[in-house]
């Protein structure tokens, strides 16, 4: 138990680590290498968390048997305490759930009377749902605009993503950055449809942003799908901002590419060996000695000295040679 709450602790930590480096770059990321790279950008996140279950460096240590019970990282989380941690964390990841689940089901009755969309929903098998009037409040090649949009989502599988970002925030729903982060990495998502629409479409710029106006309804939160409205007016502001620049030439978005996978498989990397080194206790011979540096301070850092016992001192009155 405590094991594993000490692995489910350092992989919030990397978690939230690479999070607050994402928010950090994915605008600079958007303006130099597309909606596209800031959206890819993301996938730093779950290689930071499967790095945390990659086993750590491990250091052999030579322990006397009577200073075992004495270490200082002995005194570990006491399993009464873990238990009450694990009956907190499962009491707000149900409610979480709850909330999800909620939500997910008040779309799905909305989608049903014509009330909401468009929208990808399913995780199994998503498919496109679209409002009531929307034959009659789209015209024909808006219409094919935000069909092509929703297109995109399925081909990247873009709503089994949103599902597990779903379940990582109802996993690590005491975290704030996991759920900032989501609504963040849903904005890049979006815009990154956009871009992929007008690299198609470029002479389609102005009435796709029309069209992203005439859809500025109600929020209607969706956990498992992928919405076309913006959740605010910001998103939509940045989404509509990017239909005016420039599209990005082929070899300048595999550079981009190639340049956030390394960065993905970076952010890895670094997570891993961010790990503490896990040491394993060995009894020390009786020529051995473990001595913990106070200068240098914790229990990681451990010296081993070879000595030579030194035996009781020589009796005065024995012969030479004995």
């Amino acid at each position: 138990m405590i094991a594993a709450l000490v692995a489910f602790a350092e992989m919030n930590l990397a978690a939230a680590t690479a999070i607050i480096g994402v928010l950090t770059m994915r605008r600079h990321v958007h303006r130099l290498m597309g909606p596209g790279a800031a959206y890819l950008l993301w996938a730093v996140v779950p290689a930071a968390m499967v790095a945390t279950l990659i086993p750590a460096r491990t250091i052999v240590v030579s322990v006397p048997v009577a200073s075992l019970s004495g270490l200082p990282w002995s005194d570990a989380i006491s399993p009464l305490a873990a238990g009450i941690l694990g009956m907190i964390w499962a009491a707000g990841a149900l409610a979480t759930i709850a909330v999800m689940v909620l939500r997910q089901y008040l779309f799905l009755r909305d989608a049903s009377l014509g009330l909401a969309g468009p929208a990808v929903i399913g995780f199994l098998k998503p498919r496109i749902v679209t409002p009531g009037d929307f034959t009659t409040r789209f015209s024909a090649i808006e219409q094919k605009l935000i069909l092509e949009h929703e297109q995109v989502h399925l081909e990247r599988h873009d709503a089994r993503i949103n599902a597990a970002v779903a379940l990582a925030r109802c996993v690590m729903w005491f975290n704030p950055l996991v759920h900032l982060g989501a609504k963040a990495l849903r904005a890049d998502q979006e815009a990154s449809c956009d871009a992929a629409v007008i690299e198609n479409r470029p002479r389609a710029r102005r009435v796709y942003a029309e069209t992203l106006l005439k859809t500025q309804m109600e929020t209607r939160p969706l956990p498992v799908g992928c919405y076309w409205p913006a959740e605010d007016v910001h998103p939509l502001t940045e989404r509509i901002g990017m239909l005016t620049r420039a599209p990005f030439s082929h070899r300048r978005r595999l550079a981009a590419a190639a340049a956030v996978l390394a960065l993905v498989g970076g952010g890895g990397v670094t997570a891993w060996a961010a790990q503490p080194a896990r040491q394993v206790l060995a009894e020390a011979k009786a020529a051995e000695v473990v001595w913990v540096s106070p200068l240098l301070g914790g229990p990681e850092l451990l010296v081993q000295i070879n000595a030579i016992s030194p035996g009781p001192p020589p009796d005065p009155g024995a012969p030479p040679g004995q």
